[in-house]
């Protein structure tokens, strides 16, 4: 049976968008991204203001579950009171039916663009990023609030010197609703080469902040090594590995490192949440210890729940549906899914997802799949000639 993906017309879609005008006042000027559920671009408002305008894909735009997930982006990002947390200063509908978010636009380029262009980085030339990244972090968690997709892409370096966290479309509130459409045991959300071992598992319910704790590890032991966490032959290998494996302590890999540093990154990547650090207020005082810092003069915790107002009401707690979302969106979408888009399309597509299900039944049963599509493929071209079946897993 076929379901609704993000596809190649998606894309297309979104590189047609460049040059026209959205809700009558938003130039799009330039395409900056183009993720599987959502197109970036850098946009004008008709007063000349330059923004970041991130329209969801046309796929996913009559999905209620996928449209909320992507309006609660703005909701979690506002609700942190931090100058890492990157803005949402409005939202609206494409004129085909697409929900979109304007933000404050950034200008300088990612950790992974900075990691990218050598390799790996030295810790002086990333000290001040990676310190950025875990104060937000500490802001972040103290308004009760877990990112889930943290990543190397996703810490931004401004050329004013802001480090900013980026991408909340995956973030959740701690005291979330379980049972969400895109919450449910067993799926697994995220990048895998940042995932802890509960959130590959498909393990919703255990994401915490401890969660986040371990891909901040992951994100400073690939900057300094050059690697992930768990190599593999393939995506579906490095992803049974985060699932069952413990993460490599980092002096095997780089035997030059501070026993200090290598302490704050092997704690941080621990398979056991309770053997990560207690907070990723720890994990910065720690940090800053191993790398010749003052850790007193790091500012007191800030209690959950301390957060700015949200520029868009009405919260989530409110419901979307109070705003017309869902209703408005299925209705001006000209083509609705068929079925929903799979929730592993929120797994970026340089490493595909899967789920412990599949991963184990590929593993088990990789040779005898062979045999049955090949018997059944002569079976089929022997009695009708021939026939192109597309199965989607």
């Amino acid at each position: 049976m076929a379901r609704a993906v993000s596809t190649k017309s998606d894309k297309d879609r979104a590189a047609s968008r460049v040059g026209t005008t959205v809700d009558q006042k938003w130039r799009l000027d330039a395409l900056v991204a183009n993720s599987s559920v959502a197109a970036t671009y850098h946009a004008t408002h008709r007063n000349g203001v330059e923004t970041a305008l991130k329209i969801i894909h046309g796929s996913h735009s009559s999905y209620a579950p996928v449209v909320d997930r992507f309006l609660q982006e703005a909701h979690l990002a506002n609700r942190v009171d931090h100058p890492g947390v990157e803005r949402v200063l409005d939202d609206g509908v494409t004129e085909d039916g697409c929900v979109f978010l304007v933000m404050e636009l950034l200008a300088g380029e990612t950790l992974e663009d900075r990691r990218a262009a050598s390799g790996k980085l030295a810790l002086d030339d990333v000290r001040d990023a990676f310190d950025g990244l875990l104060d937000a972090l500490v802001a972040i968690h103290a308004a009760g609030v877990v990112h889930r997709n943290l990543k190397s892409a996703n810490v931004f370096l401004t050329k004013d010197g802001r480090v900013v966290l980026t991408d909340f479309g995956r973030a959740r509130l701690v005291e979330g609703d379980p049972g969400s459409p895109l919450s449910i045991e067993g799926m697994v959300v995220g990048t895998p080469a940042y995932m802890p071992p509960e959130q590959a598992r498909g393990k919703r319910s255990q994401i915490d902040a401890s969660s986040d704790i371990w891909s901040a590890g992951a994100i400073l032991f690939t900057t300094l090594t050059g690697r992930r966490v768990h190599e593999g032959a393939s995506n579906e290998e490095r992803l049974l590995r985060a699932q069952t494996k413990p993460a490599p302590k980092i002096a095997s890999v780089l035997p030059e490192i501070a026993p200090a540093l290598a302490e704050v990154v092997d704690r941080a990547l621990a398979l056991e949440k309770e053997d990560r650090w207690e907070s990723s207020s720890a994990m910065r005082r720690a940090f800053w210890l191993a790398t010749g810092r003052d850790a007193s003069t790091i500012p007191a915790d800030k209690k959950p729940g301390e957060r700015r107002p949200a520029t868009l009401p009405p919260t989530p707690a409110d419901g979307w549906e109070a705003q017309g979302w869902p209703s408005a969106v299925a209705k001006a979408a000209p083509e609705p899914a068929l079925l929903p888009p799979p929730v592993e399309a929120f797994v970026e597509p340089e490493d595909p997802p899967m789920s412990r299900r599949s991963v184990a039944r590929e593993r088990r049963g990789s040779r005898l799949g062979v045999l049955a599509i090949v018997a059944a493929v002569l079976v089929v071209v022997g009695a009708v000639g021939l026939v192109v079946f597309t199965f989607v897993d």
